[in-house]
């Protein structure tokens, strides 16, 4: 087990994000020092090696952007950091799809491409249901992202939080459809409903190919998927920014604590939530 930190789940903007309203910037460099901000682990000071970086949400949604103008400063963060940072590309499936994922194909080796994601609270869809619609039209949307995430070996994140189309259960027939497609259920679709982590718990449970999220979650749902599913498919991500990172790490670190405060978690599965499980599903040298 190296122990090692990595943060899958960081936005990085130039300028004040056009959706959400965050800002008025958070530059890579800005990113890069509070990565190396000393962080208590288990005793230990200890910095974030690396992180999965994304752009803005609000720049794929807002401005009729083609996928290389939205992920512009991020594609050149990604460039200048190369050793540190890698890039989560933000698909809109609303729009010119086929464009997208075969810009995507192009800049997989060179972008450092490790996952992919999709928002359907910002972009407005369904996931593919079971009945036919809006299942039907949700597949021709979805289906071709998840059959480049295998075509590429990488992951699929999943934003999820909000009514109607981002509650966990929602997942359930996709992860079906691809089960052998890793999928990261982000925040747990705790960002702005704690109990959702719960379904979210009871989703991964039942699809071996679902992983939990951290970021938002609080200590009752955090400590309920140890119990539930164990460390092997719990990913701390931070969300930062806008969310701080240190607040999100600290979650996650104090399972190691014996009980109520935590869940006695040894060093090694601490290390796996917070580093190891996102680095073998991106495939990631730590």
């Amino acid at each position: 087990m190296k122990y090692t930190i990595l943060d899958p789940h960081c936005h990085i903007i130039p300028h004040r994000e056009p959706v959400w309203g965050w800002g008025p910037h958070f530059y890579a460099e800005e990113l890069l020092e509070t990565l190396d901000r000393g962080y208590d682990v288990m005793g230990e000071i200890k910095r974030v090696e690396k992180a999965i970086v994304m752009t803005g949400i609000g720049l794929t949604a807002v401005g009729h952007r083609t996928i290389n103008e939205s992920h512009e400063y991020a594609l050149a963060s990604v460039k200048k950091y190369s050793d540190r940072l890698y890039l989560n590309p933000i698909i809109n499936p609303r729009l010119n799809l086929t464009d997208q994922l075969d810009t995507i194909r192009e800049w997989k080796d060179e972008y450092n491409v490790v996952m992919l994601k999709l928002h359907p609270s910002m972009h407005n869809y369904f996931l593919p249901t079971y009945r036919p619609y809006p299942g039907e039209v949700s597949k021709k949307m979805i289906y071709p992202t998840f059959e480049l995430c295998r075509e590429l070996d990488v992951p699929m994140m999943i934003h999820m939080g909000e009514a109607p189309y981002s509650f966990p259960a929602q997942i359930a027939p996709i992860a079906q459809a691809f089960p052998d497609v890793p999928i990261i259920c982000a925040h747990s679709g705790a960002n702005n409903v704690p109990s959702n982590a719960l379904d979210a718990i009871l989703l991964a449970t039942a699809r071996d190919n679902v992983y939990l999220g951290t970021s938002w979650v609080q200590t009752p749902e955090i400590t309920e998927m140890y119990y539930a599913v164990g460390p092997g498919k719990i990913i701390y991500e931070s969300d930062c920014s806008p969310a701080a990172l240190g607040q999100a790490l600290r979650l996650v670190t104090n399972l190691h604590l014996p009980p109520p405060l935590g869940v006695g978690a040894s060093k090694d599965e601490v290390y796996r939530m917070i580093g190891g499980n996102a680095a073998e599903l991106c495939k990631i040298p730590l």
